[in-house]
């Protein structure tokens, strides 16, 4: 019997075919890399926050965006909507933009 996930993870990818390992890696690049960006946009968040001197309860104020949900974003952990984020930009005075990735 396996001791933790990890183990019985390793085990059960042993059986894969070569398609199920090459998307299984194609799925955890895109997994990272969701995680690096949701980590930057959390780091950003909080950066402009801070700028501003607005604690979370000041900036749930001013967004109506609730402050548990700013403290997941700014930690990364949120995948906030284009609505929450819209309202954060604006109480911030900031402009959403994309731009190419690095």
């Amino acid at each position: 019997m396996a001791k933790d996930f990890a183990e019985l993870a390793e085990r059960a990818q042993g059986s894969w075919d070569p398609d199920a390992r090459a998307a299984y890696d194609a799925a955890t690049i895109a997994f990272e890399g969701e995680v690096r960006a949701r980590e930057a946009l959390g780091a950003q968040l909080a950066s402009a926050r801070a700028a501003m001197k607005l604690s979370q309860p000041a900036l749930s104020e001013k967004s109506g965006v609730q402050q548990a949900e700013i403290s997941r974003i700014e930690r990364g952990l949120a995948n906030p909507t284009a609505t929450t984020l819209t309202r954060l930009a604006n109480a911030l005075d900031l402009r959403l933009e994309f731009t190419p990735a690095h």
